[in-house]
């Protein structure tokens, strides 16, 4: 009868070391990334459009381009799917082309400058997963280039974007300079792919290009509508220009550095296991 109890007592008692053990298993998982990181962007829009219609993408260095700072908070839902939140912060700015490119448009003193900020989710896949070794390589043998992976991703997501601005221009005649501010808010939605290197246990660098559409047409402070066309004085000097039927898109790429570090019991990131 002792003996009985003895072994109901050892079963329920690894029963419940196992038990433990797969919890502590999974709450050591480190389901949480936490990305910052710096870039530039690139405005695709009226301002510096092509003269070309059919033409969709389009970049003029140091005319059409500006900065960016980003942060992101990543969970790893199961396997190789993942949600993210984040937040872009910068300016894009743009400065029409000059008179000789004519596959541009062109206009005396048309330029905008924007600073703007960016709330963004998203659902990412990872279609070159990390490998998680166990085994010691030195200890194997091998060498870290053997080991060496480089996890890839794609994203799609949906957003919201504000910017406040200037938006410049010259009246032909006597080259007056004239401006107006702005501001404009429009849902986003975005595309793009990333990748990442393991540099330490819990630390990755990485880079990212994303592609922005927006659901408006107002990033560049001119909402268009009209062809372009000649016009008098009078609309110049009133900043009445009058620009193609263009959709505003606009790209970042960005390096970052990332953290991977473990959930709480409620499932909320526990920031303290970054470095552990």
């Amino acid at each position: 009868m002792k003996t009985n109890t003895f072994q109901r007592l050892a079963i329920i008692l690894l029963l419940v070391l196992c038990f433990n053990g797969a919890s502590a298993q999974k709450w050591s998982k480190r389901n949480y990334e936490l990305h910052a990181g710096v870039g530039v962007t690139n405005f695709m829009g009226d301002v510096c459009s092509p003269r070309d219609p059919e033409k969709m993408l389009w970049i003029l260095p140091f005319r059409t381009t500006g900065l960016l700072a980003d942060g992101m908070l990543k969970y790893n839902v199961k396997g190789r799917h993942f949600v993210s939140t984040s937040l872009n912060i910068g300016y894009m700015a743009a400065r029409e082309t000059i008179e000789k490119q004519t596959n541009y448009w062109y206009r005396h003193g048309i330029a905008f400058r924007s600073g703007f900020a960016e709330l963004g989710f998203r659902y990412e896949f990872e279609f070159i997963k990390e490998r998680v070794h166990k085994t010691v390589y030195r200890k194997l043998g091998e060498t870290k280039l053997k080991n060496f992976t480089m996890p890839s991703y794609l994203f799609a997501g949906v957003g919201a974007y504000y910017s406040y601005g200037l938006f410049y221009w010259n009246d032909t005649p006597g080259r007056n300079r004239y401006s107006k501010s702005y501001h404009s808010f429009a849902p986003v939605v975005m595309l793009g792919v990333g990748s990442k290197v393991r540099i330490a246990r819990n630390m990755y660098v990485g880079a990212e290009f994303g592609l922005r559409e927006v659901i408006g047409d107002n990033v560049d402070g001119v909402d268009g509508g009209k062809d372009r066309q000649s016009q008098t004085p009078s609309e110049l000097i009133n900043g009445n220009y009058k620009f193609g039927k263009w959709i505003d898109q606009y790209q970042f790429v960005s390096v970052n550095i990332a953290f991977k570090f473990r959930e709480k019991r409620n499932h909320l990131p526990n920031f303290k296991t970054i470095r552990n």
